[in-house]
């Protein structure tokens, strides 16, 4: 039987070695809707409201890996660790014995604005022994979070709360370059990245969706209103080189995290 060869990089290769790898979202009827899963070394915006399962849905990610012996790293602006500890003890998840063994490293700063003469500096401190207080630029951070994923062989990696990496820069084009190469950076060595972006609810105000563009991929979360209550919905905005589901998914968060149900139709 003759197989379907593809020329790349000059060599010879089977096309089904070409098949994009998959790597587990962590929530099986989320993997159902992508058609197996994130693609590996790709990245994923998780976008949302307050409250809409943002963090949660990025714990899955991470925790996935660790059961299957991925090592992970995850780093938040805008949250505290011992808060981020707790939620996850309260979803079942062994977050101290992960974090003991080095299959999962914390990463938590707080973002603080300095004034200077010429304008302000932006500070950002971790409270992780491997890290000091120093000035926050894009290239730094991604340097410190590399350093970090060599160490441990990290192959998932969540920054959770893009939101300050926005205020980092006055323009669009400034920001895209910014958040662009950050991302670039961590991909670079074959990592799964997940971003959460906090969208704006209220009522005419206007968000900035300009990390939509920038990610490989984009799952925006929502709360509708339907039937007399709130909904809980996921939908694939977009994920380059797969197919996958188009439309909105109902999920619910439960004792265990996030379940998806790609099979039920929204209450009319």
């Amino acid at each position: 039987m003759s197989q379907e060869l593809y020329l790349s990089g000059g060599q010879i290769v089977p096309v089904s070695q070409l098949e994009m790898e998959r790597v587990s979202s962590g929530v099986t009827g989320l993997d159902e809707a992508l058609g197996g899963g994130y693609v590996r070394g790709r990245s994923v915006l998780v976008a949302g409201g307050p409250g809409t399962g943002k963090s949660i849905l990025s714990w899955h990610f991470l925790f996935d890996g660790v059961s299957k012996g991925e090592t992970g790293i995850l780093l938040s602006l805008d949250q505290d660790e011992h808060m981020i500890r707790a939620d996850m003890r309260q979803l079942g998840w062994d977050v101290d014995s992960a974090v003991n063994t080095e299959a999962l490293t914390i990463l938590c700063g707080t973002l603080r604005v300095i004034p200077r003469e010429t304008g302000f500096e932006y500070l950002v401190a971790f409270n992780h022994p491997l890290f000091q207080e120093q000035p926050l630029t894009m290239g730094r951070l991604s340097q410190m979070v590399l350093k970090r994923a060599a160490e441990t062989d990290a192959k998932r990696i969540v920054v959770d709360g893009i939101g300050p990496l926005l205020e980092l820069a006055g323009n669009s084009f400034e920001i895209r370059q910014l958040i662009y190469g950050f991302i670039r950076d961590l991909s670079s060595r074959d990592a799964t990245v997940l971003l959460t972006h906090e969208l704006r609810t209220i009522p005419g105000a206007v968000n900035d969706e300009m990390p939509f563009f920038i990610a490989d991929g984009v799952i925006r979360l929502d709360m509708l209103y339907t039937s007399g209550d709130y909904v809980r919905t996921m939908r694939i905005v977009k994920m380059r080189g797969v197919s996958h589901l188009m439309r909105p998914i109902m999920f619910k968060i439960t004792s265990h995290g996030i379940a998806a149900f790609p099979e039920t139709r929204l209450p009319e």
